[in-house]
């Protein structure tokens, strides 16, 4: 249950930030955290405190980015220091788990110190399972997102420092997974709030549910069905023409959920969407819709995992309030030697604007390497290079980043 919280949380921020960073990217490990192993030398230690357990933990960067402002341009390189500590305290009681954790990302460049910023996440979730397969739970979270100028939409004007959203949200579900049967129900309810005045128009709200039936004929997967629908409800109306921007999306999905631990791990769903805007003069529109996260385990140390996703996303543009976004991604984990993990990804992301806005593509190439030194200690180095290409040029550029560090786990 809690990768299917995962799931959604992720694509809620990944709409806003554009980022599809883990958030525990900065725990031992997490360079190639689908193969990093039970070995006991290097097995994780939380405290344990009568029915909690307690981890605290993080790491420290230094990065350089060769375009700190996505420019096509004139570009600005700097070296930027990140610390990144997190703390995560469970409770477990019987049939119920609840589970407090929080992430702080800071940022600070050594000679940009207007880029200088502080991400951060608060999540409280409670589990019941009252028996084997089935599970209740709810979750809250608050969230300080720091937009990267890299994003599609990402603020061009320099000078002021990158845009930050806080988000609150909140999700309740619940899950049953039987010999032969799924079933799986989600609602989901988020505010977004750009925080500077200028970025009023950004504020909105959304509410969305999900519907997964899934039946097994036989094998390590069941054959699904999701319906779902969102609700976009935006502050203010369109700025020059005053149109309401408030939309909804219908949208159902056939695919195959694999179980976990076999040689496949993960779901993968494709169907239609229909998009209606409330305000009559905006046209509706119908799409192909794909979700799926896929993991595939040839060897015990190694894994490629397959990212896929087509729908519409939230968008403030003028003349529409989504964008039709499209991204495949694959990614290699491979634990090198029993102390020694390797990750190395390409991402390909497409973007598609309502209202004749011009349309983007962007390349990504990933490379990882983490040293474990013991089970409270690893380095690791990471480097990247992305290229986006546009019908307009001041929408394009290309960035090289780098940077090496140390994760700590107490």
């Amino acid at each position: 249950m809690r990768r299917q919280h995962c799931w959604l949380a992720t694509a809620a921020v990944c709409a806003i930030a554009g980022s599809s960073t883990s958030a525990s990217a900065q725990e031992i490990g997490s360079t190639a955290a689908s193969v990093f192993g039970d070995d006991p030398e290097f097995r994780r230690d939380p405290i344990s405190v009568g029915p909690f357990t307690i981890e605290v933990g993080g790491e420290a960067q230094l990065e350089y980015n060769s375009n700190i402002y996505a420019e096509p341009v004139d570009t600005e390189s700097d070296v930027v220091a990140r610390i990144r500590p997190y703390a995560e305290i469970e409770h477990t009681a019987g049939a119920f788990k609840t589970t407090l954790s929080t992430r702080l990302d800071l940022r600070r460049y050594a000679d940009f110190g207007i880029e200088n910023a502080e991400a951060a996440t608060a999540q409280l979730t409670t589990l019941w399972s009252p028996q084997e397969g089935e599970s209740f739970y709810i979750s809250g979270s608050a969230n300080r997102v720091v937009e990267d100028r890299g994003d599609p939409e990402a603020r061009q004007i320099q000078g002021i420092g990158p845009r930050i959203y806080r988000i609150l949200g909140g999700t309740a579900g619940y899950s049953r997974r039987g010999s032969r049967f799924l079933v799986e129900v989600t609602g989901d309810i988020q505010n977004v709030d750009a925080l500077a005045a200028i970025d009023d128009d950004r504020d909105y709200d959304t509410y969305s549910g999900r519907v997964t039936l899934g039946y097994r004929s036989g094998g390590p997967f069941y054959f699904t069905g999701t319906g779902y629908y969102t609700r976009r409800e935006f502050r203010l109306p369109e700025a020059i023409t005053n149109i309401d921007r408030d939309v909804s999306t219908i949208g159902g999905l056939l695919g195959i959920r694999f179980d976990d631990g076999g040689l496949i791990e993960g779901r993968v769903g494709a169907g239609v969407f229909r998009l209606t805007a409330d305000d009559p003069a905006r046209q509706g529109r119908t799409g192909f819709s794909l979700q799926g996260q896929l993991t595939y385990r040839p060897r015990q140390r190694t894994a490629i995992r397959l990212n896929l996703f087509n729908g519409d996303v939230t968008s403030f543009r003028s003349g529409g309030s989504t964008r039709i976004e499209t991204n495949i991604g694959l990614t290699v984990d491979q634990e090198i030697r029993h102390n020694l993990l390797g990750s190395i990804g390409a991402e390909w992301e497409r973007v598609k604007f309502s209202g004749g806005s011009s349309n983007q593509e962007r390349w990504r190439a990933t490379g990882g390497l983490e040293y474990l030194l013991n089970r409270h200690l690893s380095a690791f180095g990471r480097v990247s290079y992305s290229n986006r290409n546009s019908d307009d040029p001041l929408d394009e550029y290309s960035r090289f980043q780098a940077g090496a560090g140390l994760r700590l786990r107490f």
